[in-house]
């Protein structure tokens, strides 16, 4: 007799958890644990995190099977289980004592002033999170969870990004659908109906100052993981001769991953383009000074490309946040700068095709996508998409590659320019 489903599944996470287990036994790694002495992250060798992924996937889908077809919809307390954690990052909860010590809900209540009640009620939800525990009646003592949040503030600004923008954005997206049915407008977004306002969320959030600095912290821990690093792009993409010459980062901020090519390819020579009061006082680092090797420039780019005739001009993160109407602008306010062979090089998240990933790794990218959507109507692509992004701008683009390096976040999407030169 044939096992059923949920016994194949605990059998996986039987095998994958006992090679987790034993490799990190055998490399002096600490096990797994809610307490705080567990670091924020642990970088395992692939096949290792392979073992990591199967147990999460195989929970995955053993929870969804064992709450069934009702319990996954509404169970796991889905539609407020961000609440505590947001009011922890609000009221900065996880600095009111410090990691390794012990305070009472009435210590807490007085250091962040809040109600005592309150600050029970949200401490023991949390707390069912793994976040905080309460070793005796009335005392809280910090886990590993709430320890990260204390200690390392650009984790807190994701926090607070992802529950201050991401989170309304995301609750009214429907109502935005029904208002705005087929809208590609940044304005008219799930954003819009949660803070009633006609204004895109990234002027909202440029135009005032502390949640600026939250999403540029959220920002710089996203990218912060070794998924990001540009070696995955340097290392996978066939640079050619333009290893030795000029790269154009486009939205490339203050300069950190242009900083970071420049010195992964020393003769190389960047340029990093972004708003006059995002580069504002942006400085090149010392050891790329000599020879102009990195410099900055201000520039929208929703104008036309002042570089001409550079070999690739770099996008990172940038496409993402437009609809295709607005995508279409970008890329076409760089036809008049490209030169005969010139290169659009793209750093994003690329979609998978349905039914490609588990489940659960499925589920991050397309939640992603449909945040994306509620902030702006922006969205994630998949192939499909990128190519008929490109031959919407200009059949003059070929789309050369779409690669996802190993152990890679963010796909290479590589579009070649295959007319003459334009300027």
């Amino acid at each position: 007799m044939s096992s059923s489903r949920i016994v194949e599944l605990a059998g996986i996470i039987q095998e994958h958890t006992t090679k987790l287990d034993s490799y990190l036994s055998s490399h002096d790694l600490p096990a797994p644990s809610f307490d705080v002495s567990y670091p924020a992250r642990v970088t395992l060798p692939p096949e290792i995190q392979a073992s990591q992924d199967a147990v999460l996937e195989a929970s995955d889908e053993l929870t969804a099977l064992l709450l069934g077809p009702a319990g996954s919809l509404i169970g796991k307390d889905r539609f407020n289980s961000w609440t505590s954690t947001q009011v922890i990052e609000r009221f900065g909860i996880a600095k009111a004592f410090p990691p390794g010590e012990t305070a009472t809900f009435e210590d807490i209540a007085q250091v962040c002033s809040l109600p005592l009640s309150d600050t029970r009620r949200i401490l023991r939800h949390a707390m069912t999170n793994y976040i905080f525990t309460e070793p005796s009646p009335g005392v809280v003592a910090h886990t590993a969870a709430s320890k990260v949040l204390a200690e390392i503030p650009p984790l807190a600004q994701c926090i607070g990004f992802l529950g201050n923008e991401m989170w309304p954005s995301a609750s009214r997206v429907s109502d935005a659908m029904q208002k705005w049915p087929g809208s590609e407008e940044p304005n008219q977004a799930g954003f819009a109906i949660a803070y009633g306002t006609d204004t895109p969320m990234f002027d909202v959030v440029s135009r005032d100052p502390e949640r600026a600095k939250r999403m540029a912290g959220a920002m710089s821990f996203m990218h912060s993981g070794p998924a990001y690093s540009m070696h995955h792009v340097v290392d996978s993409f066939d640079w050619g001769d333009a290893a030795k010459g000029l790269l154009v980062d486009v939205g490339g901020g203050r300069g950190t991953i242009g900083a970071e090519i420049a010195r992964l390819l020393p003769h190389i020579s960047c340029i990093i383009q972004d708003l006059p009061d995002v580069i504002d006082g942006a400085e090149v680092p010392e050891d790329l000074r000599h020879g102009n090797r990195l410099r900055f420039m201000p520039h929208d780019f929703f104008q036309e490309q002042p570089v001409k005739g550079a070999d690739i001009y770099y996008l990172r993160w940038v496409l993402h946040d437009w609809s295709d109407k607005y995508a279409a602008q970008i890329l076409q306010n760089l036809v008049p700068a490209l030169k005969k062979g010139a290169r659009v090089l793209v750093s994003e998240l690329c979609m998978p095709p349905p039914g490609m990933l588990s489940p659960y790794k499925e589920r991050s990218a397309r939640t992603f996508d449909l945040g994306m959507k509620g902030i702006q109507n922006a969205k994630e692509r998949d192939p499909d998409d990128w190519s008929l992004l490109f031959r919407t701008v200009d059949a003059r683009f070929k789309l050369q590659e779409i690669q996802k390096p190993l152990k890679a976040n963010l796909s290479i999407i590589c579009a070649t320019w295959e007319g003459d030169d334009m300027f």
